[in-house]
């Protein structure tokens, strides 16, 4: 999927992570995450869950930082 890799690579930057991270949290080395990234290589279902679980994570977290700030 060509927009799997620019969306990958989107969601990353938009949440502050670099690649290495991305799979450092998910038990993957930079450079396999930067092939998904640059579409040389693609994820497996196991490993594109993990991704997105920390992507919802990382963003649950931003978002209450962010609810948190606009209170005070």
């Amino acid at each position: 999927m060509e927009n799997e890799q620019w969306f990958l690579r989107a969601l990353r930057l938009e949440l502050s992570l670099t690649q290495s991270e991305v799979g450092k949290a998910v038990g993957l080395t930079q450079g396999k995450i930067s092939a998904f990234e640059r579409g040389a290589d693609k994820p497996t279902h196991d490993e594109r869950r993990a991704i997105v679980d920390l992507f919802v994570r990382r963003a649950a977290v931003r978002g209450m930082e962010i609810w948190i700030l606009e209170r005070k």
